[in-house]
């Protein structure tokens, strides 16, 4: 096996002397609005590090500076980092500036934006792995040449209804919002599986495009006897009014949600620490991990401040081990190439699992269950649905 797939290790332990310069370039063309020219041969590395997205979107970015300053690659001569705003126009209009200069693309954790900006590299023929979008259609609606680092929310929601039904039973209520792919399409899948493979039902649904989360609780109140479970398909800024609604209607009821809710706020719901949620992610980090997510973990926090990753650092720092193992695979910067040599990967092992593309563009990897419990997190099981 080529000593690449066994980089995550190598790669986590030499970078501390480089990242605050790649941490101080991003942070000067974010200043500047639209980040400058790209340079002909350097990755573009684009995710949404403020507004909505940004609690999910600054960490896959950090986990992929992580990555690229390691020196993995020295071929590799720049990284080109663009804050897209949680703004899918904006995503738009980086892609379109950066697309026909640089090598290869990654970037985005919400779909939406992915939706936006990856298309413009495809039509330039350059390839683009997509860090934690997860919505398995994006390769055949952003083009050839889009490749996701992380599993499809049609992998997370089978693995959501399968523990939900199995831990607690099969009436759930559904929260999503209709306004946002990741949202729309993660309920979709976990309402289809729950019903025609599981034998379940959505007792109850409440879209947040048209209901507002205080609203909820009035539907909630003294029907806890109809419900199992709520799930929960958001974006990390809905999460926190979701969870007091529902709270104060069913302080009990289990809450299962997506990798939306994989984020350092969950561990409060107003002002009490979290209890009885449950969210599928991509890597556990915590206690009693692999040590190689234990040394990445402590890369990451000894690089960020003594900040703990969540799975999308992991995801980010994956994706750009990808695109290095890719290009020097390819033995060029020739796109087409790096293109080739990414669908041609096998037995990638990275953080957050094998990542292997012989069955197309998605890979098919372990969903990780974490508990919130008192505010902390703890491991719940690895299934692979």
């Amino acid at each position: 096996m080529d000593r690449r797939f066994n980089a995550p290790a190598i790669a986590i332990g030499i970078c501390s002397l480089l990242i605050p310069v790649l941490m101080a370039l991003g942070s000067c063309w974010a200043m500047r609005g639209l980040a400058p020219e790209v340079s002909r041969g350097a990755v573009a590395l684009l995710n949404d590090e403020s507004g909505p997205q940004g609690a999910l979107g600054l960490d896959a970015a950090r986990g992929a500076v992580l990555a690229f300053a390691s020196g993995e690659d020295g071929a590799l001569l720049a990284v080109h980092r663009a804050d897209a705003q949680s703004d899918p126009a904006r995503a738009a209009q980086l892609a379109a500036s950066a697309a026909s200069a640089a090598v290869l693309g990654i970037g985005f954790t919400d779909s939406d934006p992915a939706l936006a900006a990856v298309p413009a590299f495809t039509a330039a023929g350059r390839p683009f792995i997509v860090i934690g979008a997860t919505d398995p259609a994006l390769p055949e609606r952003c083009g050839k040449g889009t490749f996701l680092a992380c599993f499809g929310d049609d992998a997370q929601a089978r693995a959501a209804a399968e523990f939900g039904a199995a831990r607690f039973g099969k009436r759930a209520v559904v929260v999503f919002d209709s306004r946002h792919d990741y949202p729309r399409t993660l309920a979709a899948f976990f309402r289809t599986h729950l019903g025609s493979a599981l034998g379940g039902s959505a007792v109850m649904e409440f879209d947040l495009a048209s209901v507002a989360p205080p609203a909820i609780a009035p539907h909630l109140a003294g029907a806890g006897a109809e419900i199992d479970f709520v799930y929960a398909a958001m974006l990390p800024d809905q999460v926190d009014a979701v969870l007091q609604s529902v709270r104060s209607a069913l302080p009990a009821v289990p809450v299962v949600g997506g990798d939306g809710l994989d984020f350092e706020g969950i561990a409060r719901t107003g002002s009490a620490p979290t209890d009885r949620v449950w969210f599928t992610t991509h890597a556990w980090l915590g206690e009693g991990c692999s040590p190689e997510a234990a040394a990445f973990a402590a890369a990451f926090a000894r690089a960020n401040g003594g900040a703990r990753p969540t799975a999308f650092a992991a995801l980010g720092h994956d994706a750009a081990m990808l695109a290095l193992d890719a290009r020097r695979r390819a033995g060029s910067d020739d796109p087409a190439a790096i293109s080739a040599a990414l669908a041609a990967t096998r037995g990638f092992a990275g953080i957050t699992g094998t990542i292997d593309y012989a069955a197309g563009p998605v890979p098919r990897k372990d969903v990780w269950v974490v508990e919130v419990a008192a505010g902390m997190r703890r491991l719940a099981e690895r299934r692979m649905p």
